[in-house]
């Protein structure tokens, strides 16, 4: 269904007179795993901030991950639990070089520059670091099986995509657009659509030949998560001066993904522009943001009557301020735990795809706490992942 909306919307789109870039999908040889019979989805999806060098921890190794990918229940019986690994990041700062690069449109503030090909390659030598991101949560995934047998899936690994800024410097409309580097021996021109297209599939593309090297047997390579949490168009003219005009882009990102058998993410927060006609853009798995940990005025149930009326799943979200430790921490579980009483109360549980925003490191910090309020919200968390209906179905 989402693959004939995807169709209608870039037949619309070029009604219109969008830019269309004819063969953008032919002659695109497909990996091994990318000839699957339909798109590799997740039922639980968990970010992991990495590759900016103010991160504490900076790495994802084994022993940072292997909280993510079993769980022990208070019987002692060892379960899967997240089947999905979003591995992002929307800056890198603290650098040795002092540099500031920002990897989507609205970091930059007053500091820093966009991001150009050189960083974007950092980007991914990180997640494919020895010992680090993708081989880390092979090696865990591995051991796993080892103890609880084959995994009902391989665990899915969805890889950010960087927002090609148009300026290096976004909010000065002055300021270069032959920032980012050169493909094919031409510097690309991010002024001009194709190439900022081309600068994404570029991206794409590196991914998945890295990924090929690896020769992973326990994780699959599954789609690619699209960084900025909102997509702007001609009619958001109040924001004119840091317009990406990604709505011309993404459908053909979309299009080159779909072309591969990838499955395209998006979590906007809620009342992003564009959330409410996400479809439009070629996405596949989208989970909406409620905020409400932060912003406790966004009501729930209207939160959850936008998620039934956009049909995407939910985002649950929190961070160390959780931690029984924390001054004011107790508020904060209690907003949590209504994230899953309204997903159950909702019918979004059993219907809807989850992610979980936990900041740099709040999932692993709760799950390394001896403390008792910690202990007891940790195990309501993986109970509700373990137990996620969808996953039977």
């Amino acid at each position: 269904m989402k693959r004939k909306l995807f169709r209608a919307a870039i037949s619309a789109i070029t009604a219109v007179g969008f830019l269309v870039l004819p063969n953008a999908c032919s002659q695109v040889k497909l990996y091994p795993w990318e000839n699957r019979e339909a798109p590799a989805t997740t039922t639980d999806a968990v970010l992991c901030y990495g590759g900016s060098h103010h991160r504490t921890p900076f790495l994802w190794d084994r022993e940072r991950l292997a909280p993510y990918v079993t769980y022990v229940d208070k019987e002692g019986r060892e379960h899967w639990l997240f089947d999905g690994f979003i591995f992002l990041e929307f800056q890198d700062t603290n650098r040795p070089d002092k540099a500031l690069y920002t990897f989507e449109t609205g970091h930059l503030r007053d500091m820093g520059v966009a991001a150009g090909k050189a960083q974007w390659q950092e980007l991914i030598d990180y997640y494919f670091t020895k010992g680090n991101g993708v081989e880390a949560l092979e090696d865990v995934v591995k051991e796993a099986e080892g103890r609880l047998g084959k995994a009902p899936q391989k665990r899915r690994v969805i890889m950010v995509l960087p927002d090609p800024v148009i300026h290096q410097h976004y909010i000065d409309t002055t300021s270069t657009t032959t920032y980012w580097g050169a493909l094919d021996g031409r510097q690309l021109d991010f002024s001009k659509n194709e190439d900022r297209i081309a600068a994404c599939k570029w991206f794409i593309d590196q991914v998945r030949a890295k990924f090929a090297k690896g020769d992973y047997e326990h994780v699959d390579l599954a789609g690619f998560y699209w960084l900025r949490e909102i997509v702007t168009r001609p009619v958001d003219t109040e924001f004119s001066y840091h317009l990406t005009r990604s709505d011309i882009m993404l459908p053909h990102i979309a299009e080159y993904l779909h072309s591969l058998n990838y499955t395209f993410n998006w979590i906007p927060y809620y009342g992003s522009r564009g959330y409410d006609v996400w479809q439009t853009f070629g996405f596949d798995q989208v989970y909406l943001q409620p905020n409400y940990y932060w912003k406790p005025q966004n009501d729930m149930d209207t939160v959850c009557d936008q998620i039934d009326r956009l049909g995407v799943g939910m985002e649950l979200e929190f961070e160390p301020t959780l931690l029984n430790a924390r001054e004011g921490s107790e508020a904060f579980r209690a907003r949590f735990r209504d994230y899953i009483k309204y997903a159950r109360q909702r019918g979004i549980y059993g219907r809807q795809p989850f992610a979980y925003y936990h900041g740099t490191n709040g999932f692993y910090d709760l799950s390394a706490s001896d403390d008792p309020a910690d202990r007891e919200l940790f195990d309501e968390l993986c109970q509700f992942i373990i137990n996620n209906p969808l996953r039977r179905q």
